[in-house]
């Protein structure tokens, strides 16, 4: 049985893009509510909140600029008087509703080499392409990657934060002075789908940033547990960066500092994440010992790259 907000939205996609004999069938809900319109064809519809709006239009004009540029990214569908996103009334707030073409695929799997060099080859052809991209996104620096999760243990009243200070500082000395770029800003594989015909698209520009570039390469390329480090682990994201960087560069310069930063980004990440995770959910959703538990996560990390670079493991050119 369909709700109000639904009945609400297959009468706008009749009044505002001409379908028929629309059914939805809800996706997902995270930043926005996400369902797949079916009318014989079908077609992939966000409802974003108001808080997101800015965001949201952002996210619409870069899309646009790569479906333009023969990037390979869901198309925008338009209205019928050719908007590509509307804004409604809804229950407590007005929301925005944004229509793409819906796209059959999965998870391409980076661990086969030629997957992950293919994957490499269009990061590097975005982050071309985004150097002329008429959009200015935000700013993103240390306050982003390592501040913000140190306020937050500021707050926590977290004892050992000394040690996460030091460690945020010596990584982000490494990295201070790396070029930057427009990034895609959260360029997990979750965000990239491919065909069975071996097209790879990519997804979500909901926060795309100015940041150094290696931050994009890192994220696709990290193959590590978030909760629990184990060096197969480490060797799987070692031969997967490695397989990426050289489709990467065919399209995009990547300088020998630049790949020296890898694993300090695997630990800024890190970082970033728990910060991002706390905004979201609230300071008290993880406690000291999950805290420790990180910070434990990192010191391997570091102690095990240690170990990996005195055996002269070799990052790739």
């Amino acid at each position: 049985m369909k709700n109000g907000m639904e009945e609400k939205l297959i009468q706008l996609l009749q009044t505002q893009y001409g379908l028929e004999n629309i059914s939805l069938e809800f996706l997902r809900e995270g930043g926005c509510k996400t369902y797949i319109v079916n009318c014989g064809k079908k077609y992939l519809l966000k409802v974003i909140g108001n808080a997101f709006k800015d965001t949201a239009k952002q996210s619409v004009l870069i899309t646009q600029f790569l479906e333009e540029s023969g990037f390979p990214v869901p198309k925008t569908i338009l209205t019928k008087s050719g908007e590509a996103i509307i804004e409604i009334p809804a229950d407590e707030e007005a929301c925005l509703i944004l229509m793409q073409e819906f796209i059959e695929g999965e998870e391409p799997n980076l661990e086969e080499p030629e997957t992950a060099g293919k994957v490499g080859a269009l990061v590097g052809k975005l982050h071309s392409l985004m150097e002329h991209c008429p959009v200015q996104p935000v700013f993103r620096d240390k306050d982003f990657f390592i501040g913000r999760y140190i306020n937050f243990l500021r707050q926590k009243s977290y004892p050992r934060i000394s040690d996460y200070e030091k460690l945020g500082e010596r990584l982000w000395e490494k990295v201070e002075k790396l070029p930057y770029g427009i990034c895609h800003g959260d360029l997990h594989r979750g965000n990239l789908l491919q065909t069975k015909d071996g097209q790879i698209y990519f997804l979500d520009f909901d926060t795309v940033c100015k940041a150094p570039l290696m931050f994009d390469v890192m994220v696709m390329c990290d193959m590590t547990n978030y909760f629990n480090l184990q060096e197969k682990d480490i060797e799987t994201t070692n031969a997967v960066y490695e397989n990426f960087i050289s489709g990467y560069i065919r399209h995009h310069s990547l300088s020998p500092e630049e790949k020296l930063t890898f694993s300090d980004w695997v630990a800024i990440r890190h970082f970033q994440l728990q910060a991002t995770i706390l905004e979201v959910h609230g300071i008290n959703c993880i406690d000291e010992q999950f805290i420790d538990w990180q910070l434990y996560w990192l010191n391997k990390w570091m102690e095990l790259q240690k170990k990996l670079y005195e055996n002269s493991i070799i990052i790739p050119e």
